[in-house]
């Protein structure tokens, strides 16, 4: 049986073995937690590129644990040799297409490195201008894939390099926004200038007794004008409709064999000036580039309003279509009236006559030309030196 003293010695040994273990355990955990909530206190490097601007910002951000106020406090960092507190942030300006490579060396309680790379775009420029008739056609410098502060329509994305403004009745000025493909971004400050407008003719060259028959529409072709114009050599303009001239294109071909000019008189016969210019435009230029192909002639050079309806914007219209002149007329014969002139006068030399191809245009006609004789007057073909 052991004795009472050697029994607790035992005993005594065991407890100061288990408390010794109890404090490295205890050690242990307050070093792990410790080091876990310094891990957390660790500042967060940051950086951020504004594409706008092409600055970069670099910055520290505290980390996430009760010791995050202590490490900010002890902590510098460090970046192409310049060394700040942690709660400073560093801008910079970069070029454009200019790349940034750095190293960030934190130092403090929990020090670390961290590589930045960035990189400033090339913002897209105006490469090339094409001002054609219709619009200016701008060229960017590289493919685009935003564009605002022009009209809709003015960019597409099939054709990402390309922006067109149209061109108006008045000039007009764009602040375009837009971004490149690859992330540049750049303000175009653009003007674009306005439709010139063709000359409006009234009357034509008075030398030698000129005056020039014109007939408007045709609808209704004339056979007896016709005839006139192959016995007597009569020069004679028709203004004609491009759906009308469709109709009868034997008859035009003889009226052009003949010595004929066909000139534009639109396509519909509509008021160019209640529709928008781009369908002003239509109206004009169909008849331009149709009347070569159908009847084998030049493109028309002159332009009649239907019902003389003209302002600037249709005036622009036959700028942007390829017309030289809009002529009016300062004679004009009314069925059942004769023919009346803007003055109420006699037919003078140099008077542009307007006629339309109606049933009796070809009387009309035969008794305009006994008139003209009594006046020592005779018709001339209206030509681009006549007016």
């Amino acid at each position: 049986m052991p004795r009472r003293g050697s029994q607790f010695r035992v005993w005594s040994l065991r407890g100061w073995r288990t408390q010794l273990a109890t404090v490295l355990i205890a050690l242990l955990f307050v070093a792990l937690v410790g080091g876990l909530m310094l891990r957390a206190a660790a500042p967060v490097v940051h950086w951020r590129l504004d594409r706008a601007t092409d600055r970069l910002r670099i910055w520290l951000s505290p980390g996430r644990s009760l010791l995050s106020g202590y490490v900010m406090r002890e902590t510098t960092w460090s970046t192409l040799d310049e060394t700040v507190p942690a709660p400073t942030v560093l801008t910079l300006q970069l070029r454009p297409g200019e790349i940034f490579s750095a190293q960030v060396a934190v130092t403090g309680p929990d020090p670390a490195r961290r590589r930045i790379l960035a990189w400033a775009p090339v913002p897209p420029a105006i490469a090339s201008e094409d001002e054609t008739r219709l619009a200016l056609v701008l060229h960017a410098s590289q493919a685009l894939t935003a564009v605002t502060g022009a009209p809709q329509g003015s960019w597409q994305a099939s054709r990402p390099d390309i922006v067109t403004l149209l061109r108006g009745v008045h000039a007009a000025s764009y602040r375009l926004d837009v971004v490149g493909r690859g992330g540049g971004h750049s303000v175009w400050d653009v003007r674009v200038p306005a439709l010139p407008e063709v000359p409006v003719v009234w009357f034509g060259s008075a030398r030698g007794g000129q005056v020039y028959l014109t007939i408007d529409d045709g609808w209704f072709p004339s056979q007896s004008v016709l005839r006139l114009m192959q016995r007597d050599h009569l020069p004679v303009t028709a203004f004609l409709i491009a759906k009308a001239a469709r109709e009868h294109p034997d008859y035009w071909r003889a009226f052009i064999a003949a010595g004929g000019v066909i000139e534009d008189h639109t396509v519909s016969h509509p008021d160019l000036t209640r529709l928008t210019l781009q369908a002003d435009v239509a109206q004009w230029q169909a008849p331009i580039e149709d009347y070569p192909d159908w009847f084998g002639v030049p493109a028309p050079i002159f332009g009649r309003p239907p019902y003389g309806a003209v302002d600037a914007q249709v005036r622009a219209a036959a700028w942007a279509a390829g017309l030289r002149d809009i002529v009016m007329w300062g004679a004009e014969w009314i069925p059942g009236k004769g023919f009346k002139t803007w003055n109420g006068g006699r037919i003078q030399a140099g008077d542009i006559i307007l006629l339309h191809w109606v049933p009796g245009v070809g009387q009309a006609v035969a008794h305009l030309l006994e008139q003209l004789a009594r006046q020592d007057l005779h018709p001339a073909p209206l030509t681009a030196g006549d007016i």
